[in-house]
């Protein structure tokens, strides 16, 4: 078995894990970026993908934070924010049965498998308000990445703008993360994202890997919708078409060029059984 497919296989299980808890107490979740498309494009997996990305409106995502560690398997792990030692903005349940090693930053990582779990929070519709807080959004997020630069920023990413790279440079020459607190940089972010209600007119996942591109009108969220996925029921956004178009744009169920099928930089180093 290749080692995509047993990351896909191992992290299903943790998905299935998390919907039960959800379905049990009535939390609402929503599968987001590439296991949204894989779900509409390939009921599934992307075949080269390997991971799993799924949102929650922050009311249900804070509940969720309450009963995770309690109700899933001992062998997984609960990590969120408020996790001493952890340094996400968002959730992730962790199988600690088999490692991986991340080498797309400067600093090798040795990582458990993991699904992720976005906080869904608001932006206002005023147009002035947007722009602040759209500002303060990109300044606060900047300066997490800027506080972890050597473990945290994909030194990898081809076709950055040209101001991150300007940026990326600049923090590699002067040591950035011997200057900016992590603790204080994350309490500045978190307060920004929290500060609108998923309520509001426009919503979305902040912490995501396409930023302000993720926040969309709230009504493409609406009442979940199910999806097939690897023979699931997976909870989708309602106007998930429109979702789909705002993240990839109208091509969506256009398989990518072979050399932009973007895969983690990753290598399996342990492989073990999940606990039942």
């Amino acid at each position: 078995m290749s080692d995509i497919k047993i990351i896909q296989d191992k992290i299903l299980s943790i998905l299935k894990e998390f919907i039960s808890i959800c379905e049990e107490n009535n939390l609402t979740y929503y599968a987001l970026g590439g296991t949204l498309l894989g779900a509409v494009r390939h009921r599934g997996f992307i075949p080269w993908d390997d991971d799993i990305d799924i949102g929650m409106p922050r009311e249900d995502y804070e509940k969720f934070k309450k009963l995770a560690q309690d109700l899933l398997p001992s062998n997984y792990k609960f990590l969120s924010e408020d996790t001493a030692g952890y340094k996400k903005a968002f959730s992730v349940i962790r199988d600690d049965s088999t490692k991986i090693i991340m080498n797309y930053s400067k600093e090798e990582l040795v990582e458990s498998l993991w699904i992720d779990i976005f906080p869904l929070d608001g932006m206002p519709s005023n147009v002035l308000k947007k722009k602040i807080h759209s500002l303060r959004y990109l300044n606060a997020r900047m300066m997490v990445q800027l506080s972890q630069f050597n473990s945290l920023v994909n030194q990898k990413k081809e076709n950055r703008p040209l101001i991150e790279k300007i940026i990326i440079a600049f923090a590699n020459a002067v040591n950035i993360e011997k200057i900016i607190s992590f603790t204080w940089a994350q309490k500045k972010y978190l307060q920004t994202i929290k500060k609108y209600s998923f309520k509001e007119d426009f919503a979305g996942n902040y912490t995501g890997a396409y930023k302000l591109r993720e926040i969309v009108p709230s009504d493409y969220f609406g009442e979940p919708v199910s999806l097939e996925f690897e023979g699931i029921d997976l909870s989708c956004p309602s106007e998930y078409k429109e979702y789909l178009v705002a993240i990839y744009g109208e091509n969506y169920m256009q398989l990518p060029p072979e050399d932009k099928r973007n895969q983690h930089h990753y290598k399996i180093i342990s492989l073990g059984d999940n606990k039942e």
